[in-house]
């Protein structure tokens, strides 16, 4: 009589444990933590970062973002003392390259959601492609 209750909680313990060799599901590429807030907890708690996604530049930023394999915009005007960034969109690496080596640093490699900023103290033209995709290239034109 006593076996049967022993059956059931190994039953019980089997059909329970099923599940448990699958993977986690995959983590989210930014982490979301929800929170409820009580008056104890805003007297107690110590306050975290919040890390917010940056905001996608536009070109009035002299921004220029990899996306796709392209450079956009690939070509761009800016006035001596300007600084341009180069962000990453692409989930692979891009290697960016002035072409005449006008820089100390001429290459600079970009994982994803990467990005890299040259400031630009003389007028001229400065080609730019990426070495790993010879195809992106592009242009910085500085005017006085």
């Amino acid at each position: 009589m006593r076996s049967i209750p022993v059956l059931l909680l190994i039953a019980l313990l089997l059909l329970l444990t099923c599940g448990c060799s699958e993977s986690p599901p995959a983590q989210p590429t930014v982490p979301v933590t929800t929170a409820t807030l009580t008056p104890s907890t805003l007297l107690t708690t110590t306050p975290t970062a919040v890390i917010t996604p940056s905001r996608t530049a536009s070109v009035s930023d002299n921004t220029i973002t990899i996306e796709k394999n392209t450079f956009r915009p690939a070509n761009m005007t800016v006035k001596v003392g300007s600084t341009v960034r180069w962000v990453n969109a692409d989930d692979h690496p891009h290697r960016i390259e002035f072409v005449d080596k006008a820089f100390s640093t001429s290459t600079f490699l970009l994982g994803a959601s990467q990005s890299f900023s040259q400031r630009f103290d003389r007028a001229g033209t400065y080609d730019y492609d990426c070495t790993i995709h010879p195809y992106m290239q592009g242009t910085i034109t500085v005017e006085e």
